[in-house]
């Protein structure tokens, strides 16, 4: 699955653009969100592309570059995002394998048109936060099952290794972790 992701649109949707962001305030906007994207999809981030306005791009960016994998273009040679994201839907060789997140009816059409996946931002940004939670719940999970490593059990050994002969501690039973309150 790629994602085509309308950049302001996506950033005014979260809040993180208002009228007045300051001098520097848009720039950070933008990587505040690339950034995001790249932690949440991590490796898969390379099948994200975000496409922002060119008449707000910082002075002397390229066109298309690549933010941690995110694949981010500028609106350059057409008038605005919405004409270039129009132009990446028709070109897309897998539109069908094609996920387009947008709240612009103009630009859900045109997906719709090609049979692209449509996801409004908000939408999009509820699922993107299932699925990391998701990701670290079966990662604490995994961790949490596989207990203690080789490399760890032999460092304890070697740590409490001289305790084996120390008479006082020969003197204690076992103990039974599998008593009431320890399970």
């Amino acid at each position: 699955m790629t994602y085509l992701i309308d950049g302001y649109n996506l950033l005014h949707a979260l809040g993180l653009l208002r009228s007045r962001v300051g001098p520097h305030g848009l720039e950070k906007a933008r990587l505040r969100l690339l950034g995001y994207l790249s932690g949440a999809y991590g490796p898969a981030a390379t099948a994200v592309t975000v496409v922002f306005d060119a008449h707000d791009a910082p002075p002397g960016i390229e066109q298309q570059h690549d933010y941690q994998g995110v694949h981010v273009r500028f609106a350059v040679d057409v008038p605005e995002a919405d004409d270039l994201i129009e132009q990446l839907i028709r070109h897309d060789a897998a539109p069908r394998q094609l996920t387009v997140v947008s709240d612009d009816h103009r630009v859900q059409k045109a997906a719709r048109r090609r049979h692209c996946q449509v996801v409004g931002c908000l939408d999009y940004m509820e699922e993107l936060d299932r699925s990391r939670r998701s990701r670290r719940q079966a990662r604490q999970e995994t961790e949490k099952q596989q207990g203690m490593s080789p490399e760890e059990a032999q460092h304890w050994l070697k740590e409490f290794a001289d305790l084996e002969n120390e008479p006082d501690l020969k003197a204690l039973e076992p103990f039974d972790f599998s008593e009431e309150g320890f399970e």
